[in-house]
């Protein structure tokens, strides 16, 4: 049930859960990697039209301003996976290992309730927009979908850290290594 690609055997109830999370967080990952390449693509052409034809394209500041929001959405499941989220491991890794694992679990449950709480309040922030009719500036798309997609991606990160919760009392797998 963690990242790192070790699976129970087939019809184990686990090894659904692995595919569940490894479809999700590959998904996910596809579509920030889209994200961030459609920001390049989209910042070369501008660029390129504004130096050679003197035509920038109109609202690309917009758009890569909502392909950001959507690469760090996308990305946030893909980077716990990968433990790229910034930690304090000089300090961390001198300590015991059931220290480590307590004080993973005690990171993992307040991050658990502090990007569940965000991820319920940019869902509210979006429908606010949404009813108020909010769109962009330039090219007047509704931005209630990008901060949907943000929500999104919250909600997935979330459930990445219950599943670490989960393991830390399930003890299936160990992902904390020896």
């Amino acid at each position: 049930l963690f990242c790192y690609g070790r699976e129970k055997p087939e019809g184990d109830s686990p090894a659904v859960w692995n595919t569940l999370f490894r479809g999700l967080e590959n998904g996910m990952k596809i579509m920030a990697a889209a994200s961030l390449m459609g920001m390049a693509l989209l910042t070369g052409a501008d660029i390129l039209g504004r130096g050679v034809w003197n035509a920038p394209i109109y609202g690309s500041e917009e758009l890569v301003s909502i392909l950001a929001v959507l690469v760090v959405g996308f990305s946030l499941p893909y980077a716990h996976c990968q433990g790229s989220h910034i930690g304090v491991e000089v300090v961390v890794r001198r300590f015991q290992r059931l220290t480590r694992k307590i004080i993973k679990l005690l990171t993992d449950l307040i991050s658990l309730g502090l990007f569940g709480v965000v991820a319920w309040r940019l869902f509210l922030y979006g429908k606010t927009l949404e009813k108020a009719g909010e769109v962009s500036l330039n090219l007047e798309l509704p931005t209630y979908y990008v901060i949907f997609a943000l929500g999104a991606g919250f909600v997935a990160f979330s459930l990445f850290l219950l599943r670490d919760v989960i393991h830390f009392f399930t003890k299936e797998d160990d992902p904390y290594g020896p």
